[in-house]
């Protein structure tokens, strides 16, 4: 009775090691079972990359955007951006890649791809600044031609203004307050001097 829990451990340890060791076999044979196949090996991504052209599709695109695969780079000008873009998508217009592209740099690694975008089937902006990655050492550089129309278009996130840079809110000056009115300015005569002296002052205004 006293062997009865070390023969049931044996057992247990025993087709423990059997199945890994089947396992094992079966993800090294090229017609094992799909369900061994699939643990062995990833699923392949359903986006389509062509280095040939160095265009991507809107449907990748959009794929990409949705698993955060893909940094978005807007190659029209800073007004253009924001009044509208690719909801994440940075300002990096090409005039300015020089001055700009070193703060961009770093948040376009660990990505699948950088997708440079601007607005128009014949905007050469895109392709511009897909140009300036390449010889600036960037890799996986697509650009989606007529980005801004076609997102659109599909009705894919959008955004305004600079949130997606970071940018600091604008704060208001704060409008001093009234100062109390003395009993002088009270008088009719003094007061209509004093309107004289104002306009006097207008009219050599240049405004």
């Amino acid at each position: 009775m006293r062997l009865t829990p070390r023969i049931i451990a044996q057992c247990f340890c025993i087709i423990v090691l059997s199945g890994v060791f089947a396992f094992g076999v079966n993800a090294l044979r090229p017609d094992g079972l799909p369900l061994a196949q699939a643990a062995a090996k990833p699923a392949p991504s359903a986006v389509k990359l062509s280095p040939v052209t160095g265009e991507i599709a809107l449907k990748d695109a959009a794929m990409l955007f949705l698993s955060d695969r893909a940094v978005f780079l807007d190659a029209r000008s800073a007004y253009e951006y924001q009044l509208g873009h690719i909801k994440g998508a940075l300002s990096l217009p090409v005039r300015s890649f020089a001055s700009d592209f070193q703060d961009i740099k770093p948040r376009l690694a660990g990505k699948d791809a950088v997708i440079a975008y601007c607005d128009g089937a014949d905007c050469p902006l895109s392709h511009a600044l897909a140009k300036h990655l390449v010889e600036a050492g960037v890799k996986n550089v697509y650009v989606l031609v007529n980005g801004w129309t076609l997102w659109q278009a599909e009705k894919l996130p959008v955004a305004q203004g600079t949130e997606a840079q970071g940018a600091p809110a604008k704060v208001s000056a704060a409008v001093p307050a009234a100062k109390p009115v003395s009993a002088k300015a009270k008088d009719p005569a003094k007061a209509k001097d004093s309107d004289k002296g104002k306009a006097k002052l207008c009219t050599d205004c240049t405004n």
